[in-house]
């Protein structure tokens, strides 16, 4: 079913649907599903999700609670999901869908699909840095970085979040956000508060936000505006 935005969610999104769900790939410690249901079962495809009614004229962010382009998720239910969005659309008044992915190499084996023209792509750049400790089994950050340059390449509009923010390297971390060419950069902060982790100071963001600025548009969340008032 849809869910109705809520929470730290993107403003712009109306909705979110999660056909693909279970336990993620990934496991980063500060994921706000490993701590709601940390027992959750492997990754699984909901048959009952695929009589949704998408609606139309909606902002639909699809996989919001799991990442459903991790690299155990089978390409077959990855096709089913678009297939089903592409079928629904209405060509009057198409839907918008967000994907993200701190794998989005992936996006790339599913770029030729007709849906795509209607997807906006985004991930994940928390930091320059790898805390392995802390993103887990996540692909490195440059790899996510070449994905979405080769996609920008392409001509799709992409964003990057960087959420939840964690120590940096202001001219690393600017430079790798450069090279997605996004048409805007969401800053969050960890949400998971009984999750610690390394925090870069308020002046340190408030740097990084004027520096993201000269090439795109920056949008801070509520989370984080303790950060750059």
């Amino acid at each position: 079913m849809l869910n109705p935005r809520k929470g730290d969610m993107y403003k712009f999104i109306k909705y979110t649907w999660n056909p693909i769900k279970g336990k993620c790939l990934h496991d980063c410690s500060y994921c706000y599903m490993k701590q709601m249901n940390p027992n959750a079962n492997p990754p699984r495809l909901a048959e009952y999700e695929l009589t949704t009614d998408l609606e139309n004229g909606n902002k639909i962010f699809i996989g919001s609670s799991t990442d459903m382009f991790a690299e155990n998720i089978p390409p077959e239910w990855i096709t089913r999901v678009l297939d089903y969005c592409n079928e629904k659309n209405n060509t009057d008044k198409p839907n918008t869908y967000l994907l993200q992915s701190k794998n989005p190499k992936r996006f790339l084996e599913f770029i030729n699909h007709p849906i795509m023209k209607h997807v906006v792509f985004c991930t994940t750049i928390e930091t320059n840095r790898f805390y392995p400790e802390i993103m887990n089994n996540a692909p490195k950050i440059e790899e996510r970085v070449e994905a979405m340059e080769e996609i920008a390449k392409q001509g799709f509009p992409l964003l990057v979040t960087a959420e939840p923010l964690m120590q940096f390297d202001l001219e690393e971390m600017v430079a790798l956000i450069k090279r997605c060419n996004p048409k805007w950069v969401n800053i969050g902060r960890n949400s998971c508060r009984s999750i610690t982790l390394p925090e870069p100071t308020r002046e340190e963001v408030q740097q990084l936000v004027s520096e993201l600025k000269e090439f795109t548009k920056v949008n801070v969340k509520d989370n984080a505006l303790i950060w750059t008032k």
